[in-house]
């Protein structure tokens, strides 16, 4: 971190810490109290940072997500395989479904930022990575990302990395500035398009690791889909996993269900997402006239479930970091149709293990749409060379390629430390 930023996160911290007193925070002290016997328990008191009487790697994953998305199911799939290769994880993120999943198996404990600049949040995960002593922070999206780096920094936390799932734009506003020069280890990608626009951004090349999500497919028993519907066993169905957020195309979707479904009537379409653009696209929806076709379910708990029962996944993002959806419908043998946005690239080559259109092309996702569904010889060799290429997207290596970066950066931090 240059000297201008380390005086910005000082100033910010300065304000911070009288905050952090303050008699709105005294869950906290209930939180740290807890958490401070089961570790001392656990591993024997009197730890210096960094330095664990069983040499036993300390990660503590910051998370500032309100939903079960995406990001959230990465977290819990990377706790999950880094225990098995013996490191302690501890989680701070806001009273929500991940810090609810991780309860149990890890050590918890729970902020709620309220924007990227909130200076008692800051002050608060300051406060329980300076008791916890971890030798890694791993910020995992962009708000803990602004608030965790300077947390980590002031706690005196060697080694911080960030994940990065979003090809957007770096913002070229001073905050944004700094938010990318506060002395990041290293950002660990999702895709090379993810990577590049960190570079593009003026992010060194040697900061930047390329670490794909993961995908865990368990199919659980669930609702007949078609018959939950009330439609025949034989329908068609196209099945949409993702936020309905703006960067997910719902609106280039729904253009092209209507294309679909008057050049084939009997075509459904069923969305497993929630998010701010549902009142929007239930309007779009009407207009198109196709309340009877597409089906908004919301968040769905069984969404591999109900996604493994559709005959074709169909996503049309016009931004994707991956597009973890489409590994998860290539993992269960649902072909996919898919716009060429971002990392979405390096999962589909188009023609071979799926279609690739042009983003926001309605005219071109209905016909690649219609085309799987009037060529089940195409579907099948589709959905074969995905289950192929989806193999590749396992907890464990990911795990693996994690675990690799935090030793390399861990190593070089050392390395530092012995030479000065």
């Amino acid at each position: 971190m240059g000297r201008t930023g380390r005086a910005m996160v000082s100033a910010a911290l300065l304000l911070a810490l009288p905050l952090a007193a303050s008699p709105f925070d005294d869950d906290f002290d209930i939180d740290a109290e807890i958490l401070e016997r089961r570790l001392h328990a656990a591993h024997g008191s009197d730890r210096a940072p960094g330095v664990h009487h069983e040499a036993r790697l300390r990660v503590a994953h910051l998370d500032s997500g309100r939903q079960w998305r995406g990001g959230q199911a990465q977290v819990a799939m990377l706790i999950d395989g880094l225990a098995r290769h013996g490191v302690e994880s501890l989680l701070l993120a806001p009273e929500a479904p991940l810090l609810e999943h991780a309860r149990a198996r890890i050590a918890c404990g729970s902020w709620s930022p309220r924007g990227d600049w909130d200076l008692l949040a800051l002050a608060r995960a300051a406060r329980w990575l300076s008791m916890l002593r971890p030798d890694v922070v791993h910020c995992h999206d962009g708000r803990s990302h602004a608030l965790g780096v300077a947390a980590a920094r002031w706690a005196g936390v060697p080694v911080v990395v960030v994940s990065r799932r979003v090809t957007f734009a770096v913002r070229s506003n001073p905050l944004s500035a700094l938010k990318y020069r506060m002395g990041v280890d290293r950002y660990l990608c999702v895709s090379q398009a993810v990577a590049d626009g960190l570079r593009n951004a003026g992010v060194p090349g040697c900061r930047i690791a390329i670490v794909p999500d993961a995908v865990d497919v368990h199919v659980a028993p669930s609702v007949e889909l078609r018959a939950a519907l009330g439609l025949a066993e034989d329908t068609p169905l196209v099945g949409t996993v993702a936020a309905l957020t703006p960067e997910k195309g719902h609106a280039d979707l729904l253009e092209a269900a209507a294309r679909v479904v008057r050049a084939a009537p009997d075509t459904h379409f069923v969305w497993m997402g929630e998010g701010r653009c549902r009142p929007a696209l239930e309007r779009q929806r009407a207009a198109l006239g196709l309340d009877a076709h597409v089906h908004l379910l919301g968040h769905r708990a069984d969404a591999q479930s109900l996604l493994a029962q559709c005959t074709l996944c169909a996503l049309a993002s016009r931004d994707e970091g991956l597009g973890t959806s489409l590994i998860e419908a290539q993992a269960l043998g649902v072909p996919v149709v898919a716009t060429a946005a971002g990392g979405t690239c390096e999962l589909i080559q188009d023609a071979g293990n799926g279609r690739l259109v042009p983003v926001g092309d309605a005219r071109a996702m209905a016909e690649a749409v219609l085309e799987a569904l009037a060529r089940p010889d195409l579907r099948r060799c589709w959905s074969a060379a995905g289950i192929r290429a989806a193999s590749a997207f396992s907890v464990e290596r990911m795990t693996e390629r994690t675990l690799a970066e935090y030793a390399a950066v861990l190593s070089a931090r050392s390395g530092a430390v012995n030479r000065s």
